[in-house]
């Protein structure tokens, strides 16, 4: 068990926006369960982790695979206790014309980017109903908040995402239990479109740093006060728009075959 009165469970932990999470609440005092496929990586978020005085347990897995959300919870059960803050991270970018889609995109893309958060909602609430305190946050996109198209399964399932937040805060603000989504704009992650590409500067998007420092700061933020639940955090430059840079990013997708089809 950990020594910690807070412990965070945090997906797609191994990089990117993930592993930023991750260490700003190692330095905000969570210990921290590390969740992702590659075990290498989270070894290395887990020893920074570490590095900041808190304490890291590395779960390896797909969370694409069946049952794997219940071993997940398992394990967090088994070793450390209840979890008080919840990070739904792990994604899978899909998109495409849904005339054209292959059903295995749209299976995948439904089945980690909301199963799996629903999943290990569920399994988190219970305990943190009974403790009166906890937090889950569902990291989205704003392509969840309009549609445009070939957008995909992608789009489609971070608009649910954003129902499953809704219904999260709705059923248990009650007790002390908060919810929100983070619908991002432009960040800068190995997942994401080089900006040069279609002629955005580099610096003009947001780094995994910031949606970090936004996380810890609703994480750190009074009981009696809720946000949105669905929150847009976005680049402040125009130029970074989905809007604006999507229907050039889908023309250079199709162009390369990176559209799923």
């Amino acid at each position: 068990m950990t020594s910690r009165s807070s412990i965070a469970l945090v997906t797609g932990a191994s990089s990117g926006i993930g592993a930023a999470v991750a260490l700003e609440l190692a330095e905000a005092g969570h210990d921290v369960a590390l969740v992702a496929r590659r075990g290498d990586l989270l070894e290395r978020v887990a020893e920074q982790v570490r590095a900041r005085g808190a304490q890291a347990l590395v779960l390896t897995t797909d969370l694409a695979q069946p049952g794997a959300t219940q071993q997940v919870l398992d394990s967090m059960t088994g070793l450390w206790g209840p979890v008080r803050v919840l990070v739904n991270n792990a994604a899978v970018p899909r998109s495409g014309p849904i005339a054209s889609l292959d059903p295995r995109h749209w299976d995948l893309s439904m089945r980690l980017n909301l199963t799996v958060p629903f999943e290990l909602a569920r399994g988190v609430i219970p305990a943190m109903r009974r403790a009166g305190n906890g937090w889950i946050i569902n990291i989205g996109s704003v392509s969840g908040l309009q549609a445009h198209a070939f957008a995909g399964p992608y789009a489609v399932a971070k608009r649910g995402l954003n129902a499953l937040t809704e219904l999260l805060a709705a059923e248990n603000g009650d007790a002390g239990v908060r919810s929100a989504c983070l619908c991002l704009g432009w960040v800068a992650t190995e997942m994401a479109a080089p900006p040069e590409k279609v002629g955005v500067d580099p610096q003009e998007l947001l780094a995994p740093e910031d949606v970090a420092a936004t996380v810890r700061w609703l994480v750190e933020s009074p009981v009696r006060l809720t946000l949105g639940p669905v929150l847009r955090v976005s680049p402040t430059h125009p130029g970074t728009a989905l809007e604006s840079v999507w229907p050039r990013l889908a023309s250079e997708m199709h162009a390369s075959g990176s559209l799923h089809a």
